[in-house]
């Protein structure tokens, strides 16, 4: 999509979206204003890969309704192993100048800030416990209490592994395509940019990187989101997804990825959306749904807001206010979200899941499964 805007209509931007007040009534939680998180994903296979030249996944069925659904996931068959799989990880953060000369760097928030919280010191790498008693990391946290494993397999595990941060990767967003603004609320600088014109330059830095397709690469950002065609279309935080090669008849490799943008508090509604809540949906997504194939019942949100018919565990809840799941790691309290399991989406009466879960890892978040699209 080709997206442009004047200088003038730009500036109408900005007074539009940042000058506009709001009572208390109208607003309950104090925003920036620029639109409500959401999340996509790119690209996808048609068919689980025969390939070894991919991330380590397994594949099951769940029967709803007289139909069978497949599915894959990233590690090892939680029926019949007891095994800990571990996922190399890189993580590529960018730097974005834009045309008037501002810069966000993702590079900022990735590790080792004193005093400061960062991806790598965050529960999507480090250690923490959860209600299971799991002192695990987040998304293992998601995976064990999704299959029930403690009492059958107590050493089934699914990690990931930092294998390496590359050197910040400086982009120029040209003026048609992004634009910086000031939060009128959280007062951070927030980079917004064309969803397509992003996603060229992703997939094209993702391929040029030759990054082993059995390692999954992280592009981290810094309060830059994707808005859709217009910037009344915002805003994209995150997304995962899978690309293959063109030639090997079903034994090329299939790369799976991950983009998401470190926020920071108060430009959003309510106090969930900071911090690591895009990486955490994401990397809860990729280990549920690698390929983008898993296809499941149709279901309607939780608000009653339209309807999907895929296992993206994150969707169901980034709907709903505060669905964050505090995490407090080295003397920094974190914010990833509470996420949807498979018993919800295979509408499972009663969830064999740990304590009968439909989400995890508050389980009163969702306390039933999905309702069948009206």
């Amino acid at each position: 999509m080709n997206v442009s805007f004047s200088r003038t209509l730009v500036f109408t931007a900005i007074v539009c979206l940042f000058t506009a007040t709001y009572s208390v009534s109208q607003n309950k939680f104090k925003d920036d204003g620029i639109g409500s998180p959401r999340f996509t994903t790119i690209g996808g296979v048609s068919t689980v890969p025969r390939t070894s030249k991919t991330i380590p996944h397994w594949s099951s069925s769940f029967t709803t309704a007289g139909v069978t659904y497949p599915f894959t996931m990233v590690g090892t068959d939680p029926s019949t192993t007891n095994v800990t799989t571990t996922v190399d990880t890189v993580i590529i953060p960018i730097k974005f100048v834009f045309a008037d000369g501002h810069v966000l760097d993702g590079g900022s928030k990735v590790a080792n800030i004193t005093g400061s919280g960062n991806t790598l010191g965050s529960p999507n790498y480090q250690n923490a416990v959860y209600p299971s008693g799991d002192n695990t990391q987040f998304g293992d946290a998601i995976q064990r209490a999704e299959f029930n494993v403690f009492s059958t397999n107590p050493a089934w595990h699914t990690l990931i592994h930092n294998s390496g941060v590359f050197p910040t990767i400086t982009i120029a967003v040209p003026a048609n395509q992004g634009l910086v603004l000031i939060g009128r609320n959280s007062g951070a600088l927030i980079g917004l940019m064309s969803a397509s014109w992003f996603s060229a330059q992703f997939q094209n830095l993702i391929k040029s990187l030759h990054i082993p397709p059995t390692t999954l690469p992280i592009v981290q950002t810094y309060d830059t989101f994707l808005f859709v065609k217009t910037l009344s279309n915002c805003c994209v935080l995150g997304f995962h997804g899978a690309f293959n090669s063109v030639n090997g008849n079903g034994q090329q490799q299939v790369q799976t990825f991950i983009y998401a943008a470190w926020t920071e508090p108060g430009i959003f509604q309510g106090r969930a959306v900071q911090d690591v809540l895009p990486l955490s949906h994401e990397v809860s997504e990729w280990m549920n749904d690698p390929f983008l194939h898993n296809f499941v019942p149709p279901w309607q949100f939780p608000n009653g807001a339209g309807c999907q018919g895929n296992l993206e565990t994150g969707d169901p809840v980034e709907v709903l206010f505060n669905s964050d799941f505090p995490v407090t790691v080295s003397g920094f309290t974190y914010h990833p979200q509470i996420e949807a399991i498979l018993p919800w989406f295979s509408r499972q009466v009663p969830s064999l899941a740990l304590d009968g879960a439909y989400s995890y890892p508050d389980t009163t978040t969702l306390t039933a499964p999905s309702n069948p699209c009206s």
